[in-house]
């Protein structure tokens, strides 16, 4: 029987409904009296309201759990995928790290702890966030989202480990009838999950307004692209007196219920994060052969043993083969572009040497893929590329062998981006003909980081 881990998570953003600081402050104590870990992912203004009206209270309760950040301003225009949406990756990533820092310092330096994870505003989500997370030291995307999916379980992309789009994702809803649907939602979940052949995990999802009000503070505020002026802010429509106190008893009783079951418990992001166990240790020259014999013309991810393995992780250590270096698989991110190769004759093996022992382009802490590589005098396409790398080791080619450039490959995990670009539907707060086809774009062009997480 597989072990179930439960992420019980708490978007922390409506910083203009002061009764919403009451409902923080009840769900961390209803917590904290239950001896269980929340993640708390706060948005910058959230946690500067927090100090400004002097909740210490609910600042020092926060101390027993996991803090995650959520954006400096979430849901004011532009939002994320608003303002990112004109950006290449890396100007992008630029640009995201620029508005979202103070964001970040200040809800480390207002809670006392680092932020562990992180989830977007909303719908509002964007690949060039990803490399500037991993250089602040957030290693966990959690949120809900399906622009990327990998069969409903976690995995690797963009260098975080993604808890996004997964089979156990669930609430209790805040009804009447609530806690009897939400037991057997979680019952059914946790039986399928245990059933599998690795550790299973159960999200559960909440706003802490979501108690105390019956609408959403940015649903009045910020509405189809409208920004409301500061000095007209209002607030969002409260519960009857007496609701907010039953639907925290009543999520309450939910935790006890969950807390019945043998082999599961209740955990962080960062923990989550620890337990992942894909091999990170160099690989053997034969494990390389090996991996480089199943490639054709598609690249995608690879299991092999207990590798999870991106295709820019495989890029890497082909690279690392041919060039006599430690075979440590490393992350890349993707091309800014995705282009044709050029029509070429057979070149020398040694020329490809040449091609790839030249310096990448930096991204904060780590490399991007160029565009194409100059192989002899052709411009060669990454994904042509490295399927030609695969069949070099795989023919055990020498310097001075001709061969032919693997034209026309196709990058295989392209396929677990989404690829409708009108997103203004699916977040009250867009604007309702909102299209990101750049996003999509981008995103696609960052499953060269994607691969399984193994558990």
């Amino acid at each position: 029987m597989a072990n179930v881990h439960v992420m019980l998570w708490f978007d922390t953003e409506d910083y203009i409904t002061k009764e919403s600081e009451e409902a923080l402050l009840a769900v961390v104590q209803l917590l904290n009296n239950r001896n269980i870990k929340g993640i708390f992912k706060i948005v910058g203004e959230k946690a500067r309201k927090l100090e400004r009206n002097n909740r210490q209270d609910i600042i020092e309760q926060l101390a027993h759990h996991e803090i995650g950040y959520h954006t400096d301003w979430h849901s004011v225009h532009p939002t994320v995928s608003e303002y990112l949406e004109s950006y290449g990756f890396a100007d992008g990533a630029a640009e995201y790290a620029l508005r979202e820092r103070m964001g970040l310092e200040d809800v480390t330096r207002i809670t006392g702890q680092s932020s562990r994870c992180y989830g977007q505003a909303g719908y509002s989500w964007a690949p060039q966030t990803f490399p500037v997370l991993r250089s602040w030291g957030i290693p966990v995307y959690l949120d809900v989202h399906d622009q990327i999916t990998l069969d409903h379980q976690p995995f690797w992309y963009g260098g975080l480990l993604n808890l996004t789009d997964m089979k156990g994702i669930m609430r209790m809803d805040l009804r009447e009838d609530g806690l009897e649907e939400g037991m057997a939602v979680f019952d059914r979940l946790y039986d399928e999950l245990s059933l599998e052949d690795q550790d299973g995990f159960i999200s559960i999802y909440y706003h802490p307004c979501e108690f105390a009000c019956t609408g959403f503070w940015d649903g009045v505020n910020y509405n189809k692209g409208h920004n409301t002026p500061r000095d007209q802010w209002q607030p969002a429509p409260l519960r009857p007196a007496g609701e907010m106190e039953r639907y925290i008893d009543m999520l309450g009783k939910f935790i006890d219920h969950t807390r019945t079951k043998s082999n599961a418990d209740y955990i962080g992001a960062m923990e989550a994060y620890e337990m992942e166990k894909s091999n990170r240790k160099p690989l053997q020259a034969s494990d390389i052969r090996a991996i480089a014999a199943g490639i054709s013309n598609e690249l995608n991810y690879t299991i092999f043993r207990d590798y999870s393995l991106s295709a820019s992780e495989l890029h890497s250590v082909f690279c690392r083969y041919l060039l006599g270096q430690d075979l440590i698989p490393e992350l890349i991110y993707g091309p800014e572009n995705e282009t044709q190769s050029d029509p070429a004759e057979p070149v020398r093996v040694a020329d490809i040497k040449q091609a790839i022992s030249g310096q990448y382009p930096g991204l904060l802490d780590d490399k991007q893929l160029p565009d194409y590589f100059i192989v002899a005098e052709y411009r060669i396409n990454p994904v042509d590329l490295t399927c030609t790398l695969a069949s070099v080791i795989a023919n055990g080619n020498g310097d001075e062998d001709r061969i032919e450039i693997m034209t026309g490959a196709v990058l295989k995990s392209k396929e677990h981006a989404r690829t409708d670009e009108y997103w203004g539907p699916q977040w009250s707060p867009f604007p309702p003909d909102l299209k990101v086809p750049n996003l999509i774009r981008q995103s696609q062009l960052q499953t060269w980081t994607l691969k399984p997480a193994l558990f």
